[in-house]
């Protein structure tokens, strides 16, 4: 029998049909406007008689009466169709940094605004346009199926130019506190400090297993500086652990800077710009690390007792004795005497009468 159908506003076309239900005739008029319909599935195409509204189900038995019932071509809709397209947008790293590597997406234009509108990106460029102002993509429209895209969005240089700060900050905070630890520990052994020549260990295929934020020797010492800006108890704990692993790096590392390390004993060192008292003490007297933060407008430095002026020297000094012995008349200091003359007896090197410029104290 023969049916006439209308799909939108095409013409009207007639095809000779040989099924039995509503369903077989979906199926051909799909293959008959391929190009129309090929990218629907059968069940996103409806039929509708001319001038009703109700869709015809699809278990409806075509026969000749029904061929011969209208006066018009059987309507042909289709549901809203998204095209989806797999695509792939570069990765970038925390610090606004494109890598060298793809993640793949399969998208909507729904999905595609979503994603924008996530990132916060102006849209999308092909990684292979080239022009001084390459074309930026705005819809799925514009996306072209297996092609690679970078993000485009001023958040990125943003972030970029935020990091790059916050390095040159991290790098000022490194350096004036490991400058300040170092002369301080060279002072109290009376021996010079030497910076250690590079910061970053290696394994056998040249990945980095550890890195510090500065390392220097003294004596048979080598001290492993780790600088934050806020120092908190998670941090603490973790700059522990490294500590407790660095021996076991030195044994699988390469570099033959850092094997020279193996026999020296490591103190570890915690700098920070905010550096709560009682973390400090906790530093000090229950990790054995030396500390440092900002105080009368310098780095204060705190050492415990395994930093040592002398070989016989086990008793703890810190900077903030010196300090009050050096800042206050001996008259002030009173309430301090028995304090400082039980630490001069422990170790006479620590303070001398000469470092109080007094001698009321002896």
């Amino acid at each position: 029998m023969n049916i006439w159908f209308k799909y939108k506003k095409g013409e009207p076309v007639e095809i000779s049909f040989k099924g039995k239900n509503v369903n077989a005739l979906k199926k051909q008029i799909k293959t008959e406007l391929k190009n129309q319909l090929g990218k629907f599935d059968i069940n996103q195409i409806t039929l509708r008689a001319p001038g009703k509204h109700e869709n015809l189900c699809a278990e409806i038995l075509i026969d000749e009466g029904f061929a011969t019932s209208y006066n018009e071509p059987v309507v042909v809709e289709t549901e809203n169709y998204q095209e989806m397209k797999t695509f792939r947008i570069q990765c970038y790293d925390n610090e606004g940094v494109p890598l060298n590597k793809f993640e793949r997406f399969t998208m909507c234009d729904e999905d595609f605004s979503k994603f924008l509108k996530r990132v916060e990106a102006r849209g999308l460029e092909n990684i292979d346009d080239n022009n001084e102002e390459p074309e930026i993509i705005t819809s799925l429209e514009g996306i072209q199926a297996n092609k690679y895209y970078r993000i485009s969005a001023s958040y990125l240089t943003a972030v970029k130019n935020g990091v790059a700060w916050t390095k040159v900050e991290d790098t000022a905070l490194e350096d004036e506190t490991t400058l300040a630890v170092k002369n301080f520990v060279s002072e109290k052994l009376k021996s010079p400090a030497k910076n250690f020549p590079n910061r970053v260990m290696h394994d056998d295929v040249g990945n980095p297993i550890m890195e510090w934020d500065g390392i220097f020797l003294c004596r048979s010492k080598v001290f492993l500086c780790e600088s934050k800006h806020k120092i908190t108890k998670e941090k603490l704990d973790m700059l522990v652990e490294r500590l407790k692993d660095f021996p076991e790096k030195l044994k699988v590392t390469k570099d033959v800077e850092f094997k020279q390390l193996s026999n020296m004993k490591c103190i570890g060192v915690a700098c920070a710009t905010l550096f709560p008292i009682e973390l400090r003490q906790k530093s000090v007297n229950e990790l054995g690390l030396i500390i440092a933060y900002p105080g009368g407008g310098r780095y204060c430095v705190d050492l415990p007792s395994n930093v040592d002026e002398c070989q016989h020297c086990q008793f703890p000094t810190y900077i903030g004795v010196d300090n009050i012995v050096r800042q206050y008349p001996a008259s002030m200091l009173s309430e301090h005497l028995d304090f400082i003359n039980d630490l001069r007896k422990r170790c006479p090197n620590c303070i001398s009468a000469d470092d109080m410029e007094t001698d009321d104290l002896t």
